[in-house]
């Protein structure tokens, strides 16, 4: 062991004693740059002839003695820059006159007179290619055969050992004494022989020595016991540093690689088969320290790439190969160690930018990360989630640091990134989480909080490293809602109690809220606090029947808190540029948990519809505080829908009562009455006054089902009345709010109003029955165009115009309508007249109220709809009364003719029949023409021209063929009278000469 010492001992003082600035390498670069000084001096007084002192004006070449002549390369010159004595530089063979001016400079022959013009120029020669600047004989014989010289020499050396082992030629300290003696022997002699006149030789041979002895030193300890481990990482340490000392003494890349090389591949040569983890990676580490400060020293990334590569190498194998289950925390912290010393140990860019370093500085993190992959998915390791969390926190921090210190950004998603994917993996391999899950809850939170920590250090300077702050932000919102995902997920399909679960949403749900505060990040906690509310629902409709799954006592108060919660976030937040997107989350965490309230199982009234409504009113006091917007129509609209459903589903019990019916009303009336109660700060916004002017329309059908399971369905028609009275109310308060000509008074007044018009039309059909709903439709849109034309508001109309062709489409298209009653025993007058006629006249009505105000009342938007500017929708509607009655005729005479109780329109007709059909045809025909003339509206001419002309066709084409004897006579008959009135009317009332009583006619 003292031998060993010595020897190492040694060996140092004789690598740092080289490294003097007395040595023969520091004289001689001294004495190169003092003569590039003196060349340079003596081209900037003007050429090298006149640098020479005492030179002729024609000096001759060969006889250039002057200080600045070169001595012959010698063929030992270093490739790392031993060696950097000039070239010899030859004296201008056209001297320069003395007095030419620059651009007079004369170019003559010996002897000769003629000069170049000013404007010419000698052409330059092109550049050397790369290939033919190489000396490539000397690449070959020189450096080549000395680095493989060298690499020969180590080869031998491990072999020797391992050849020595095999068959005990020789005893162990023997073996080792030889290697140490070997090694500083090729060390000693390339320093003291080779290096003055061969130097890459040099390089090659000392690199060998360092391979021997580092062979030697690792198997007096390692294999043969001779030497504590204490002592062989010190006698390491003491080649290493020698090793980094020649390199750097020589600035050889060379001597460099090749130690590595023979420190990375001992091990394997000298093995004895016995598994030493703890050995192998300590002297790992050792090599890579000595390697990674060496390479920061010398600006030589290749070298950090070399280093990390082969320690990849080695992880990979013993991970791979050696690792069992009872050592898994050993693998880990070899993965951390290895990690961080890489991450620490690379340069800053500002001190060297090179490609490599910035790869060797992600692969630092992101290999490990990827081998963390392997822990999570083989179950066979078992690997605990405190553990490999505890891998991931210290990678995620190393990312961070790399990201804020070294301006690599993306370096932080990538392991975000990665980390999410070990976790994801991890949650998939462990079926049973009930054994670890406040585990797995701090776990997750602390993973998200680690690359949130990087977010707040770098914040402070976001405005002038604006791109690593971004990614840096990205990277901790991708791990914060992917790990959130993720316990979603297991919470809703694994053993995971509530508590614990519940506590990790939260935990990561506040890092999230909190970036959401810093610049530009305002949108994250809205996805928290989606993410959380959508936790509790699916843990609640997964777990419902599961062992583990607490009480619904536990989970309603959970989601009225989380709810509640995020209200009083966004109220803190108030002062902030985040405000508006706290109020966002707030509002989408109500809404979420509202809508999971369509999954819960049946409850009492007071749970099954006041919960609900609480969450909607939890959603319009977040859309207050914004000003209104469309979450006040989506709370409107889904509490309606949640109450509904759970209408539905008690419907049969007698617990959906009173209560029921009293908090479904009293939720109508607040989301009715709550822009009129939230004035002050709903009143510059239209969407409030349109959510509460349907809140009647969509509480409707759970009132009328919970009022028609009570009292039945006589009296049925006083719950649209009702709930219209809420409209009432809400558009009588809302008319003092604005000046009379305000849009938003027009907007807020014509929704209301019209809502609880259809409330009232609506009553009609819901106290009757069948024919009444199309009536009641017909009359709403009658009443609609009335209220239109009040207030001028383009839904209105448009509804109204949707509403009559529903009443339209459903008279003409629906052959239900057959089947609504029995056939009545009065003829002509009975259900069919007044289920046709009544909305008949609605049409009517509405054609006539709505012709003298569309046209002016066009938007600029309606104007590019319309062709011409003409009322077209007047007359659409005119045109659909013409046809509804035209219906009921064909309809009244099948109901006279039909032999059966019940209506046969297709039945088949008698002779008699075909002959009132056609007779009807044409009077109505005749009617339509005096309407006309009356009415002045070329419309209905046209209109009575075209029947006519069907009515021509049926009788000649149709009933001249089928009805015989004086059927077929009357048919005629009643056709030629026809004709002669017609044509009577079009002379007597519209063609009149030059009268010109035509004139001024409608359309």
């Amino acid at each position: 062991m003292n031998v060993l010492a010595l020897a190492a001992l040694v060996l140092a003082l004789i690598a740092f004693s080289r490294t003097g600035k007395g040595g023969d390498l520091a004289l001689r670069v001294k004495q190169l740059e003092e003569e590039v000084a003196r060349l340079r001096a003596a081209l900037a007084r003007g050429g090298i002839a006149a640098a020479a002192a005492g030179a002729s004006p024609e000096p001759d070449v060969a006889a250039d003695e002057g200080p600045w002549a070169a001595a012959p390369p010698e063929v030992g010159d270093d490739l790392d820059g031993a060696s950097l004595e000039p070239a010899s530089v030859p004296a201008p063979a056209f001297p320069v006159a003395p007095d030419a001016a620059p651009d007079e400079e004369a170019f003559a022959p010996e002897g000769g007179a003629t000069r170049l013009p000013p404007s010419a120029s000698p052409p330059e020669p092109p550049p050397p290619s790369f290939l033919s600047q190489v000396d490539w004989e000397q690449w070959i014989g020189v450096r080549g055969a000395a680095v493989l010289g060298g690499a020969v020499l180590a080869l031998a050396g491990l072999y020797f050992f391992k050849y020595s082992v095999e068959h005990g030629l020789i005893p162990p300290w023997l073996r080792v004494v030889v290697g140490v003696l070997a090694g500083i022997a090729a060390i000693g002699s390339a320093e003291w022989s080779l290096r003055r006149s061969y130097a890459g030789t040099a390089n090659a041979l000392a690199g060998g020595g360092l391979v021997i002895l580092y062979a030697a030193f690792w198997a007096a300890g390692q294999l043969y016991g001779l030497i504590p481990i204490g002592a062989v990482f010190v006698l390491m340490v003491l080649v290493t540093a020698a090793g980094c000392a020649l390199s750097w003494r020589h600035e050889s890349l060379v001597i460099a690689v090749i130690g590595l090389a023979g420190g990375f591949l001992t091990p394997i040569f000298a093995s004895s088969g016995q598994d030493n983890p703890i050995g192998l990676f300590g002297y790992v580490l050792l090599l890579d320290l000595g390697l990674l400060l060496l390479a920061r020293r010398m600006r030589w990334p290749l070298l950090g790439a070399l280093a990390l590569a082969g320690t990849t190498i080695y992880q990979l194998l013993w991970i791979g190969g050696r690792m069992d289950a009872d050592r898994v925390l050993l693998g880990l912290a070899i993965l951390a160690v290895f990690a961080l010393l890489f991450v620490f140990a690379t340069p800053r860019p500002a001190d060297d930018d090179s490609t490599l370093w910035r790869w060797s500085r992600f692969s630092g993190v992101l290999l490990p990360l990827a081998t963390g992959l392997y822990f999570a998915a083989n179950g066979d390791l078992g690997t605990r989630i405190l553990p490999l969390g505890g891998l991931l926190l210290v990678l995620g921090l190393a990312a961070g640091f790399l990201a804020r210190q070294h301006g690599e950004g993306m370096i932080a998603l990538a392991a975000a990134s990665a980390t999410l994917g070990v976790a994801i993996v991890w949650v998939a391999q462990n079926d049973d989480l009930a054994g670890t899950p406040w585990t797995v809850a701090l776990v997750f939170v602390a993973l998200a909080a680690a690359h949130h920590v990087a977010v707040e250090l770098e914040q402070r300077a976001a405005d002038e490293r604006d791109a690593v702050f971004r990614a840096l932000a990205r990277a901790a919102t991708v791990l914060g809602l992917g790990l959130l995902v993720v316990l979603v997920v297991a919470g809703g399909l694994k053993a995971f109690p509530l508590p614990p679960l519940l506590a990790a949403w939260l935990g990561i749900a506040a890092l999230l809220t909190r970036q959401a505060t810093l610049p530009g990040r305002g949108r994250v906690q809205i996805a928290a606090a989606a993410g959380v509310a959508l936790g509790l629902v699916c843990y609640r409709v997964q777990n419902d029947v599961a062992e583990y799954a607490p009480s619904y006592a536990m989970v309603l108060p959970a989601m009225l808190l989380v709810a509640v919660g995020w209200q009083a976030i966004a109220l803190l937040q108030r002062a902030l540029p985040s405000r508006r997107h706290a109020e966002h989350a707030a509002a989408t965490a109500a809404l979420v948990l509202l809508l999971g309230r369509l999954t819960d199982p049946p409850h009492g009234a007071l749970v099954g519809l006041a919960v609900p409504c609480a969450f909607g009113v939890l959603v319009l006091l977040a859309a207050t505080r914004l000003g209104g917007g469309a979450w006040t129509m989506a709370a409107t609209l889904a509490t309606a829908l949640v109450q509904l459903g759970w209408v539905m589903d008690r419907r049969a019990e007698a617990s959906a009562g009173g209560l029921a019916l009293v908090l479904l009303v009293a939720s109508s009336a607040l989301f009715t009455l709550w822009p009129l109660l939230a004035r002050q700060w709903l009143r510059e916004d239209r969407w409030p006054w349109r959510a509460a002017a349907i809140a009647g329309l969509v509480w409707l059908p759970a009132t009328g089902t919970v009022f028609e399971d009570l009292w039945g369905d006589a009296a049925i028609g006083l719950v649209p009345l009702v709930l219209g009275t809420f409209a009432i109310a809400a558009a009588a308060g809302a008319r003092g709010l604005w000046e009379s000509d305000d849009p938003r008074r027009t907007s807020a007044l014509a929704w209301l109003c019209g809502a609880a018009l259809s409330l009232l039309t609506i009553a009609i059909p819901m106290q009757v029955e069948k024919e009444w709903i199309t009536i009641g439709w017909a009359l709403e849109g009658a009443a609609l165009l009335v209220l239109w034309t009040r207030l001028d508001h383009p839904g209105l109309k448009y509804t109204a115009l949707a509403l009559l062709l529903a009443t339209t489409v459903r008279l003409v298209g629906n052959p239900e309508v057959l089947t609504y009653h029995p056939r009545a025993a009065w003829r002509i007058v009975n259900w069919l007249a007044y289920a046709y006629l009544v909305p008949a006249a609605a049409l009517v009505f509405a054609a006539r109220t709505l012709m003298p105000l569309e046209v002016p009342r066009l938007r600029a938007w309606e104007r590019t709809v319309y062709l011409r500017e003409r009322p077209f929708a007047a007359g659409a509607l005119g045109l659909a009364a013409l046809i509804v009655v035209f219906v009921w005729i064909n309809l009244a005479i099948a109901d006279w003719f039909s032999p059966a109780d019940q209506l046969r329109l297709l039945a088949a007709r008698t002779s008699a029949e075909k002959l009132v059909l056609s007779i009807a045809w044409a009077l109505y025909a005749v009617v339509l023409l005096a309407l006309g003339v009356r009415l002045r509206s070329v419309s209905l001419r046209w209109a009575s021209l075209a029947l006519l002309l069907v009515t021509i066709g049926k009788i000649f084409l149709y009933d001249v063929g089928e009805l015989t004897d004086l059927y077929r006579v009357g048919a005629l008959l009643g056709l030629a009278l026809s004709l002669i009135v017609v044509s009577l009317v079009y002379q007597r009332f519209v063609f009149r000469g030059a009268s010109g009583d035509a004139h001024g006619e409608v359309p």
